[in-house]
């Protein structure tokens, strides 16, 4: 079995979910033969874990907590091109490696080559466009986020199966989309105790944990909590992602990347985070309170706190004195959401359901 995964380098949380599937993949079928396609974060992320080739992707600049739709034109005005180019590298790199089938997430490269060489390809995605349309209904949807909800579902119509990790409890089913559980690379009980990890970790008392995965838009998000994280003295803050060059504030450390993040997850008072997808499911299944700042006009991130927004904190602002309100709130009331994710048993398991329903479509 020969696997090709084309992964989105924007952030990191892609690449980890792609690892955890394809870690899943190994378990079943340990001859299996896995490449990946990448660039920027998931480049970088699998180069030294697979044998990898580097693709041309999407850039988004900015540092700020919205998408510059116009930004983002001028940046991948050329983009089509270099899709094309970016398959055609893919498939000479890869001339001794025809894939059985192609894994890709919303990268059209990955639909191009399996039509190139006429295998299937399947999307391994988080928008969810029955969720958009159920938020459309009762919120304002402007011309971004239609352009992004077109988008995704013009490559979902071209893929052969769609698979959507999705928070709902019980999703309901769809011709078109195939729902599983989100995915996670670790479960809390496969990690050392607390008192074991706050040990290896040389932490004196438990910290909230901010994640800003690989992108730069948590960079606003950082600069306002290391501002403000002097009026919460008795609280340790330790930020993840970015690529932060300030003068940090006491009770701030700074930590730009880690493969034992989920380490440090589990010994957080709580979950301080964008909303993407893969650090929302690790901090629901590791029980931990989340205040979420989704990056405004991004629509699969505003969808995720709107299918969350019953247990987690959500704040729709990123100003400084927005910031600030929303963290005092969080740790005031950290007690009340975490009773709140207390009640909610999520479920994990998308890996698994992953590998079965690639099964599927290959002996199709």
């Amino acid at each position: 079995m020969k696997i090709l995964f084309v992964v989105s380098g924007i952030g990191y949380g892609d690449a980890t979910r792609e690892h955890a599937n394809i870690l899943a993949l190994k378990k079943k079928y340990p001859k299996a033969s896995i490449m990946i396609a990448g660039y920027d974060n998931s480049y970088d992320y699998f180069q030294k874990k697979y044998p990898t080739i580097k693709i041309r992707g999407y850039k988004l600049p900015g540092k700020s907590m919205k998408i510059n739709v116009w930004s983002f034109g001028l940046r991948n005005l050329l983009l089509p091109a270099f899709w094309f180019l970016g398959t055609l590298k893919v498939r000479l790199q890869a001339f001794n490696f025809i894939p059985d089938i192609v894994v890709s997430d919303f990268e059209p490269i990955g639909i191009s080559l399996a039509r190139v060489l006429r295998k299937k390809c399947i999307v391994v995605f988080g928008f969810d466009p029955l969720l958009y349309k159920e938020y459309a209904k009762t919120h304002a949807v402007n011309y971004k986020m239609k352009i992004e909800a077109a988008y995704f579902e013009r490559v979902y119509n071209e893929a052969d199966l769609v698979l959507i990790p999705t928070f709902k409890k019980n999703p309901e089913k769809h011709l078109i989309y195939t729902y599983i559980d989100p995915v996670i690379r670790e479960t809390p009980e496969q990690l050392p105790s607390e008192l074991v990890l706050m040990k290896q970790l040389h932490l004196k008392k438990k910290p909230f944990v901010v994640m800003l995965g690989g992108s730069e838009f948590g960079t606003k998000l950082a600069v306002h909590i290391n501002k403000i994280a002097c009026a919460f003295p008795k609280e340790s803050f330790l930020i993840f992602g970015g690529d932060l060059r300030l003068k940090f504030a006491k009770n701030v450390s700074y930590i730009k990347y880690t493969p034992d993040f989920l380490k440090y997850l589990k010994v957080s008072k709580g979950v301080i985070t964008l909303a993407g997808q893969k650090t929302l499911t690790e901090a629901l299944v590791f029980k931990k309170p989340i205040l979420c700042f989704p990056i405004q006009d991004h629509i699969e991130q505003i969808l995720n706190a709107y299918a969350l927004q019953d247990f987690i904190l959500v704040s729709h602002t990123s100003s400084l004195k927005g910031v600030h309100f929303a963290l005092g709130e969080f740790i005031r009331d950290l007690d009340f959401y975490q009773k709140k994710i207390q009640k909610r048993t999520f479920h994990a398991h998308g890996s698994e359901e992953f590998v079965r329903l690639l099964e599927l479509t290959l002996e199709k």
